[in-house]
């Protein structure tokens, strides 16, 4: 039998009474994404991304003139590491470094197969022009700078670009390079809930089965059924694994895994992230590189976590 919406509020409230409960692991202020003059730029970031060695980079769209914007990359602290002003007409959901300081930015729409995504060089110069998909969800680059893109299900559902295939890869043009196989005998991927690249290995966990999954080169690897469902981030360390934003009342809630010859299996308890001040981390965007968390307010605050910390504490509780 169906709950009733009060019957689910009820649900989720007792769920996120238990969540109340867990040990917390504060994040680590690490930084402020600030654009380079703040009198001709907005001072909330279009976009934010998080490149291979940790860097991060924002998009700030100019204040009178709507195809000026301008990418910063920051090292941590307070100070703008590098700044270049771009013209572009894209609306910026993401954006991500390449080789020999080039940008690329990216749209997560693209309507009638519409180029949604851009390469510029360091000296503000466009260099490449392309069509990345509709619906990107996650996005993406690797040291040897692959592009990878995973989709939402408006995207992964019947869509007749790269979007359908879920997951993909890109060339530094912005031409496909692999897409995932359909009909290999792999979980069908509706929406690409986790992405996280470690090297030139994408990581991922997808709606609907949810099972931990990994793609190198063409090869893709299924490790098994995850044990924790709905997760929307993944910490990735060997065989460790961590499940970051659960559904509805587990927002901030972190579960365990570890790949054996087994499967997939919980390890630990779980704990909850938190902000250093100890209030609830709410709205954050969070970038997984590996075993680093990256975390981003509205405002640029950057704050940092990582694997080993938040195994620490929810290895060491009860499951």
């Amino acid at each position: 039998m169906r709950k009733t919406p009060a019957e689910r509020d009820r649900a989720d409230l007792e769920r996120r009474l238990e969540s109340l409960q867990l040990p917390v692991v504060p994040l680590q202020h690490h930084g402020f994404l600030a654009p380079s003059d703040r009198a001709v730029t907005e001072g909330v970031p279009e976009a934010v991304g998080v490149g291979p060695d940790g860097t991060a980079f924002a998009v700030w769209p100019h204040r009178e003139e709507s195809c000026r914007k301008q990418v910063t990359w920051h090292f941590g602290g307070k100070e703008v590491a590098g700044a270049i002003d771009v013209e572009t007409n894209l609306r910026v959901s993401f954006v991500q470094p390449l080789p020999e300081g080039r940008v690329v930015l990216a749209a997560a729409r693209a309507r009638r197969g519409t180029p949604n995504g851009e390469v510029w060089t360091r000296d503000g110069g466009l260099e490449h022009r392309g069509n990345l998909g509709d619906a990107i969800e996650e996005l993406q680059t690797t040291p040897s700078g692959k592009i990878w893109a995973g989709y939402f299900d408006e995207g992964a559902l019947g869509g007749a670009g790269p979007e359908g295939h879920g997951l993909a890869r890109f060339n530094q043009d912005l031409t496909v390079d692999w897409l995932y196989p359909r009909g290999a005998g792999l979980p069908y991927i509706s929406d690409c809930y986790t992405l996280n690249l470690h090297g030139e290995t994408a990581h991922f966990c997808p709606y609907t089965d949810f099972r931990i999954q990994s793609a190198s080169g063409d090869k893709v690897t299924d490790w098994g059924a995850s044990p924790y469902r709905f997760a929307h981030s993944m910490l990735v360390s060997g065989a460790d694994r961590a499940l970051l934003k659960g559904s509805g009342s587990e927002y901030d809630v972190v579960t365990l895994l570890r790949i054996d010859s087994d499967g997939v299996r919980r390890v630990g308890g779980q704990c909850r992230i938190v902000l250093p001040n100890g209030i609830e981390a709410q709205r954050l965007r969070y970038t997984c590189r590996g075993g680093d968390l990256h975390a981003f307010d509205k405002w640029g605050k950057w704050y940092r976590t990582s694997l080993d910390a938040l195994s620490a504490v929810a290895g060491a509780a009860q499951p």
